[in-house]
């Protein structure tokens, strides 16, 4: 999936959802409304995984307290945490993944607090919002390249490479032995696509021979007071992934894609056939304990010049607590709240964190038992002090790196790409920043969360399904879950809204399937409810103009399909023919390999890595993305105040029932 680059000033709507399938609960409201009354107080926050240790032990330290903690993209938190506090649905606890720009105004002064002070001086100092803290630092991971041992030594490399050039070096002899590369020559990745690490990982690229000299502390310094440039300090910044682009072995189309639909690190790493990722400790450790074939092992970022090699060591995120709390009536809240955070402030909330998260280093003053568990080929930075930490403005950082994979890719030369970077920094870009432009009015909230778009059906996923179908008349629509990233809320729409809520520029397609072919989708879009973290797969389908139920996946047995019908309750029949709205990126446009396409190889009418579907004909290409869909429906339906919740068109059985 296309990630679009800058806000569109595209209309977006919320309309009802058209009658059909019988009424059901609210799902949007499903999950806070089936928990029981306990006498406890809810405190809520984000996150992108379960914290199943650090739940536990808070709500052991308080049992009046019940945190929850709802499971948000790694991609997201920050751009979906901001939007929801600026709409007046923030969490509880502030979370994000670098506490400056706009999420400061959201957050509560700490300063008076005890467990304030509990954290080192450095960090402490470098969280100073005007002399107040307002955010303190989660456990952190160290961050590196991580080779394949084993196969540069099959490859003839048995030194460890000590400069970007020996690096390179490494990869050539690799590549001239057919190892550690797959058919598409790919030999080194970034091993989370999210933008704040490929942004980080450029420029760590820099900091040996730049940043953690005397020469760029002045320039960081200058270019915090506005008085240099971007163009003056980071103009060699590409140099070795360009050459690695160069010569294959990376692909940059795949740097910047928060669908998923990226290189899968993990496995290419662990089946051979990636030599190279840039990655956390955690990652590292992961390869190791579950390879049994190869020997992992990381490096710092190297020197191109002889100096000393530095790695990266970052928070996994900060913590706040919403200035929302401060309201009168939320006392109990706040006071919760603020426990939460006291005991993540000692060791033991410290360490049930890392359990957790898997980080490796923890912040706090005090010793950490679980901290401080580094790689032998990271030892000697983090001993002698080279460890560096990126301190940019998080969106500044995020344009800065998604600049730099369009250079990759060859859509603007580097000059160019830093010249905007700068006039971004300096001056601003309407363009870039959040687009305020009033679409319409939201009756209710249509609530993406808990990765509810990936499991079940949802007032927002009906909305999109609905709009898709709309525009293009076909009998049915399809969208795959991956492609929501947002919520719709109560009130005023704005374009920004929409670069959240649908961010991907898939083209729509229509397509003559027959009812075989869409119970073929239906049960690939099932195959990926359960995966690392248990964070479900984006292949889930939200449909329009269809009904169907699966029973949920438990212990071994997976998800299965049970019945698919239409709105009316008659069966979709095997050898019945239908036209349906899909996008491209299901039909094959971008091929199948690494988790592209997300399966759908049985609607494949572009790839030519995999057979042609059979029963599928190519109607019409429409020429329109989500966003088109969205903005048509919201034309089409002027003047209402909108509002789609779940009508039963997807129903999910648990158990035998």
């Amino acid at each position: 999936m296309k990630r679009r680059l800058v806000a569109l000033a595209l209309a977006c709507s919320l309309a009802a959802a058209p009658a059909g399938c019988g009424q059901t609960e609210d799902a949007d409201k499903g999950k806070r409304a089936s928990d029981a009354d306990t006498g406890r107080l809810p405190v809520s926050m984000l996150y992108t995984i379960d914290l199943d240790n650090f739940e536990a032990l808070v709500e052991r330290t308080y049992p009046d307290i019940d945190l929850q903690v709802e499971r948000n993209a790694a991609a997201t938190i920050d751009g979906e945490s901001e939007r929801r506090l600026r709409t007046g649905h923030g969490a509880d606890i502030i979370t994000t993944t670098m506490p400056t720009g706009d999420v400061r105004n959201y957050a509560l002064d700490l300063s008076a607090m005890a467990f304030a002070s509990a954290y080192q001086a450095s960090i402490s100092q470098s969280l100073l919002a005007e002399g107040r803290t307002l955010f303190l630092p989660l456990p952190g991971q160290y961050s590196g390249y991580i080779y394949n041992v084993t196969l540069a030594s099959e490859a003839g490399v048995t030194e460890t490479p000590d400069s970007t050039g020996a690096l390179l070096d490494m990869l050539d002899a690799a590549a001239e032995k057919g190892l550690g590369q797959g058919d598409d020559g790919v030999m080194f990745a970034i091993g989370s696509n999210d933008l704040t690490t490929v942004s980080s990982y450029f420029v760590g690229t820099q900091v040996p021979d730049f940043l953690g000299r005397a020469a760029g502390v002045i320039w960081r310094d200058k270019l915090t007071m506005r008085e240099d440039t971007f163009a003056n300090g980071m103009a060699r910044c590409l140099d070795l992934s360009a050459a690695m682009t160069e010569k294959g072995y990376l692909d940059p189309e795949r740097l910047i894609n928060e669908s998923g639909n990226i290189t899968p690190v993990p496995e290419r790493m662990l089946n051979g056939t990636m030599l190279m990722t840039y990655g956390t400790v955690h990652l590292l450790d992961t390869l190791n304990a579950e390879s049994g074939a190869y020997e992992f092992a990381m490096l710092p970022f190297l020197s191109e010049a002889d100096s000393h090699p530095w790695t990266i060591a970052a928070p996994v995120g900060f913590l706040g607590l919403n200035a929302a709390l401060a309201e009168p009536g939320r006392e109990d809240v706040l006071d919760a709240a603020r426990r939460v955070l006291e005991v993540l402030s000692t060791p033991e909330g410290q360490t049930a964190f890392i359990r957790d998260s898997g980080a490796s280093q923890s912040y706090l003053a005090a010793e950490v038992p679980l901290s401080g568990q580094v790689p032998a080929g990271l030892a000697e930075c983090v001993e002698d002090g080279y460890v560096y930490n990126v301190q940019f403005p998080a969106k500044l950082l995020n344009y800065f790196g998604r600049s730099m994979a369009d250079v990759l890719c060859g859509k603007i030369d580097l000059a160019g790409a830093l010249a905007n970077v700068d006039r971004y920094f300096l001056t601003g870009d309407e363009e870039i920043e959040y687009d305020q432009t009033l679409i319409g009015v939201a009756a209710g909230d249509m609530i993406y969360e808990d990765y509810n778009v990936r499991r079940e059906e949802t007032g927002i996923g009906d909305l999109v399904a609905d709009a898709a179908r709309e525009m293009t008349g076909a009998d049915m629509a399809f969208v795959n879950g991956g492609s929501i990233r947002g919520s719709i809320y109560a009130g005023n729409v704005f374009g920004g809204d929409l670069d959240v809520v649908c961010p991907y520029d898939n083209e729509f397609v229509v397509l003559e399937v027959t009812g075989a072919v869409i119970r073929q989708m239906l049960a690939n879009g099932l195959t990926r409810l359960v995966r690392e973290e248990n964070i479900p797969g984006g292949r889930f389908l939200n449909v329009s103009g269809l009904c169907y139920a699966y029973r949920a996946p438990a212990g071994d047995s997976p998800a299965e399909l049970l019945d698919v019908t239409l709105p009316d309750g008659a069966p979709v029949e095997d050898d019945g023919t239908y036209t349906i709205a899909v996008t491209s990126y299901m039909c094959g446009a971008d091929g199948y390999l690494d988790n592209n396409g997300d399966g759908f190889t049985m609607l494949n009418v572009y790839s030519d890595t995999a057979p042609l579907a059979q029963d599928v004909t190519l109607v019409r290409e429409t020429g329109k993305n989500l966003a088109d869909a969205l903005q048509i429906y919201f034309h089409a339906h002027n003047g209402e105040a909108i509002f789609a919740q779940p009508e039963g068109r997807i129903r999910v059985v648990t158990g035998d029932a």
